[in-house]
């Protein structure tokens, strides 16, 4: 019988959870969840750091060999070359599908910050997602990392946006090219759906130690830097 790639992460995915350790669905899994239209290349999982090197060891040991980052992933920063690469022996291509472990403290999130959602390879499985609050908080805590012009800042920024546009600012329309010439949305409605996201995010539920971020991701919203104005 051939193996496929998801079934093989499946058994993958599965395994870890039967050694007990939790994991974090992160990266492009998530903006799929919420919508966004994405191919996803690189499966990204958080691991809490005092399991991250057991983890992979137990991939290894199961049949999961690591490697090395692509060029895209290097281009990526930190979080494209952090933690663990793992691939499926089956996955005969060039550039494979990855299996990437990432240590929580990477990401500021925690299972505390998170949601149950299926397994993405086994419905009967319960992995975490971040909840949305949560995320947007940890993105911002990751641009305060690094500063600014750094690479390191590019996935979390890329993340923070996608995650306003189809998070906060309830964006669906992603199958039209945007073309500025040919902009319909009147600046009276973009601007009420501004202040709508705004209403949203006084809304949230916020745990005390990130309270201050509140106001600051108001700030995101209404920036016209596409380098963000968010210092470490």
């Amino acid at each position: 019988m051939t193996v496929t790639v998801d079934q093989d992460f499946r058994s993958a995915t599965n395994l870890l959870l039967d050694h007990g350790i939790p994991l974090i669905v992160w990266g492009d899994q998530v903006l799929k969840s919420h919508g966004y239209p994405v191919v996803t290349s690189v499966y990204d999982f958080i691991i809490p750091d005092s399991q991250l090197d057991h983890a992979s060891t137990i991939l290894r040991n199961a049949g999961f060999p690591t490697v090395e980052p692509n060029l895209a992933l290097k281009c990526a920063g930190i979080f494209g070359k952090a933690g663990y690469l793992h691939v499926s022996v089956y996955d005969r291509k060039r550039w494979p599908i990855r299996l990437h472990l990432l240590p929580e403290s990477l990401v500021h999130l925690s299972i505390h910050d998170t949601e149950s959602v299926p397994s993405p390879f086994d419905q009967t499985r319960t992995l975490y997602r971040p909840k949305l609050p949560e995320h947007c908080v940890s993105l911002l805590r990751c641009l305060e990392d690094y500063p600014l012009r750094s690479r390191d800042r590019a996935r979390p920024l890329c993340y923070l946006t996608v995650l306003f546009a189809v998070g906060v600012f309830k964006e669906q329309q992603f199958d039209k090219l945007w073309i500025p010439e040919e902009e319909l949305e009147p600046e009276a409605e973009f601007q009420a759906r501004r202040f709508a996201a705004v209403r949203e995010i006084q809304s949230w539920k916020l745990a005390e130690k990130d309270e201050s971020y509140r106001s600051k991701l108001v700030d995101l919203l209404f920036s016209n830097s596409s380098d963000c104005s968010v210092r470490p």
